[in-house]
C-alpha cells in the first residue's frame, strides 16, 4: 500500500522551537522527578455512504483545496492504524505534557486518499532559577479547516478536500521576581511559528515582548499595574511584518472585600495597513469586579479603542454538582497569535467527536488577515453520579482589517470574509451504563453567516457512541456518526450530496 506523504516533505519541526522543547525534556529528566512513556495503538475501521461529503461545492474555490480533493460522492471503508505516545512528567521544578498520534488512514476504494497524517500536542515548563527563571515551550502538529465555505469535520475520516496541516511552535523564557510585598514584575519574551504546506497560506514567525508590574500585598485599598505588549509578526512569503503594540496602565480601587472598581488607560500603536481607518489611538476601559459568595465572581468593562465601542464580560458559577460560565472578548488579532494564546486549534482527535473541541476546530479557519473577533460563549455543565451533560451556545464575528489580496490565493473567494457570524451551540450527554462502560451522545449545530453576500451555510452533526473498557488497558468503541450541511451558496452541480453516515468500530490498547 502505497501512502501519501506529500506533507511530510516538508520539515515537520522548526529547529529552534523543537530544540528547546527537547530542551525542556532533557532538563526534566535530570531533575527530581520523574518522566512516564506510555506507548497507545488505536484500531479502527470505518464506513460511510460519503466519504467526500460534497467536496467541491465551490468549482475552483474552497471545495477541493486542502488534503483529501473534490469529487463525487460514495460509500467507502477506511482503516485506521494509530500509534501514539504519551509523556508525562511533574518534579519539584518542571511539568512535561506530550502526545504524538501517527494517522494512518487506508481507503479500501479511493486508494489515492490512502495517507499518514501527524498529531502532536506537547508542551512543558521548567523553573530554570528558582522564584526568578523560567521557560516555557508548546510544539503542536494537527489538521484544520481551511474554509468556512467547503464541508466541516473534526477528524481526517472524511476526505472534505478542506483540511490542511498545520504545525505550531513556540519557546517562551521569562523572568518573574515578587518585591516582597511591594510588586510583582514580569518579563517575557516569546518566540513563535505558525506553519502550513497549503498553497496560499503564508507561513509566520511571531516575536513577542510582554512586561507586567503590579502592586503587591501592601496596597490593600488601592491597586496599580503596568502592562507593555508588542508582537511582531512577520508573514514570510509576503515579506511582511505586522507590529501590534500597547502601553497599558491599570488600577483597582476596592470597595469592599468582595468588590472593586476597575480602570485601564493607555495607548495603542499598530503598524498595519488599515482598511478600515487608523489603526493607532488612546485607549480607556472602566468596570468592576464582584464576587458576592464563594461559588460566585463577575467581571466586565467597557471602553474604547481605535475600533471603536470595547467590551469584556467573565461571570463564573459553581456548585457541588454543576459549573456555570459566560464569557465576552474581542480583540485585534492574527492567526499566530491565536494559534500561540490558544495552543492548538481543536484537540487530537482521531476517532471521535469530543463536542467543546468540534465547536472549537470549526470556529476557525486559515487566514493571512489582521481581523477583529468579538466571541460570546455560555456554557452550563451538570455532572451527577451516572449522567453528566453539558450545554453550550457561542457566537463568533470576524471583520478583516487588512487588504484581502493577502487571502485571494488561499480562500479563492475573499469578498465571503469581508465579514463573517457564526453562532452555535452543542448539548453533550454522557450516561455511565456501568463502572465500565459509558454512553456519549452529542448534538451540535454551527451556522456560518457570510454577511457580505447575505449567504449561509448550516452544519448539523449527531454523534453517539459506546464505550467499553474491557481490561483497564484496552479500551473498545462503537459509534454512529451523522453530519448534514444545508447551504445556499449556488454550485456548479446541485446534485452533489452534502450530508453523510458513518460507522466506527476501535480498540484502544495501552502499553
Amino acid at each position: 500500500m502505497n501512502f501519501i506523504t506529500k506533507q511530510n516533505n516538508n520539515c515537520l519541526f522548526n529547529n529552534f522551537s523543537v530544540a528547546c522543547v527537547l530542551f525542556l525534556l532533557v532538563y526534566a529528566q535530570t531533575a527530581v522527578g520523574k518522566l512516564e512513556f506510555s506507548p497507545t495503538l488505536t484500531v479502527s475501521e470505518t464506513y460511510t455512504d460519503n466519504v467526500r461529503l460534497g467536496g467541491g461545492l465551490i468549482a475552483g474555490g474552497a471545495g477541493g483545496i486542502g488534503f483529501g480533493g473534490a469529487g463525487a460522492s460514495g460509500g467507502d471503508f477506511i482503516t485506521q492504524i494509530n500509534p501514539g505516545m504519551l509523556v508525562t512528567g511533574e518534579g519539584r521544578r518542571y511539568e512535561v505534557n506530550a502526545q504524538y498520534v501517527m494517522n494512518n488512514l487506508i481507503f479500501a476504494k479511493n486508494n489515492e486518499l490512502t495517507q499518514i497524517r501527524h498529531m502532536l500536542n506537547a508542551n512543558a515548563t521548567t523553573e530554570v532559577l528558582k522564584d526568578l527563571f523560567f521557560i516555557d515551550g508548546d510544539a503542536r502538529i494537527l489538521q484544520q479547516n481551511v474554509s468556512l465555505l467547503a464541508p466541516q469535520t473534526a477528524n481526517n475520516v472524511f476526505a472534505t478536500g478542506n483540511r490542511a496541516n498545520l504545525e505550531i511552535y513556540s519557546v517562551s523564557p521569562y523572568l518573574r521576581h515578587r518585591f516582597q510585598s511591594f510588586a510583582t514584575a514580569e518579563a517575557r519574551y516569546t518566540r513563535g511559528f505558525v506553519k502550513s504546506g497549503f498553497n496560499g497560506f503564508i507561513n509566520s514567525q511571531r516575536d513577542s515582548y510582554q512586561f507586567l508590574l503590579n502592586s503587591g500585598s501592601a496596597f490593600r485599598k488601592l491597586g496599580w499595574g503596568f502592562n507593555y505588549n508588542n508582537n511582531r509578526i512577520h508573514l514570510d512569503r509576503a515579506n511582511t511584518t505586522i507590529e501590534l503594540e500597547s502601553y497599558i496602565g491599570n488600577l483597582r480601587y476596592n470597595l469592599t472585600r468582595r468588590f472593586a472598581l476597575t480602570a485601564t488607560g493607555g495607548y495603542e500603536r499598530n503598524s498595519f495597513i488599515s482598511i478600515r481607518g487608523k489603526p493607532s489611538s488612546p485607549t480607556w476601559t472602566a468596570g468592576f469586579v464582584w464576587a458576592p459568595n464563594k461559588r460566585t465572581d463577575l467581571q466586565f468593562s467597557a471602553g474604547q479603542r481605535f475600533f471603536g465601542d470595547t467590551y469584556s464580560a467573565t461571570v463564573n458559577y459553581r456548585t457541588r454538582l454543576s459549573t456555570w460560565q459566560i464569557i465576552y472578548i474581542e480583540d485585534i488579532t492574527t492567526l499566530n497569535q491565536q494559534a500561540g494564546q490558544f495552543g492548538a486549534l481543536g484537540a487530537l482527535n482521531v476517532g471521535s467527536i469530543d463536542a467543546q473541541n468540534l465547536l472549537l476546530g470549526l470556529s476557525n479557519f486559515l487566514t493571512n488577515r489582521v481581523f477583529l473577533q468579538r466571541r460570546f460563549n455560555a456554557s452550563v455543565t451538570l455532572n451527577g453520579t451516572r449522567n453528566d451533560l453539558t450545554l453550550n451556545v457561542f457566537q463568533l464575528k470576524r471583520k478583516p482589517y487588512t487588504a484581502e489580496e493577502l487571502d485571494e490565493d488561499l480562500l479563492g473567494f475573499p469578498l465571503f470574509f469581508n465579514d463573517t457570524r457564526q453562532l452555535g451551540g452543542n448539548v453533550a450527554w454522557r450516561y455511565r451504563l456501568s463502572p465500565r462502560t459509558n454512553f456519549n451522545m452529542n448534538f451540535s449545530f454551527v451556522r456560518f453567516d457570510f454577511l457580505s453576500v447575505n449567504s449561509t451555510n448550516d452544519n448539523l452533526f449527531f454523534t453517539a457512541n459506546v464505550t467499553r473498557d474491557f481490561f483497564p488497558d484496552l479500551i473498545g468503541m462503537l459509534q454512529y456518526q451523522r453530519i448534514d450541511r444545508l447551504s445556499n451558496i449556488q454550485s456548479g452541480n446541485q446534485d452533489l450530496d452534502l450530508s453523510a453516515n458513518a460507522v466506527t468500530v476501535s480498540l484502544t490498547k495501552n502499553f
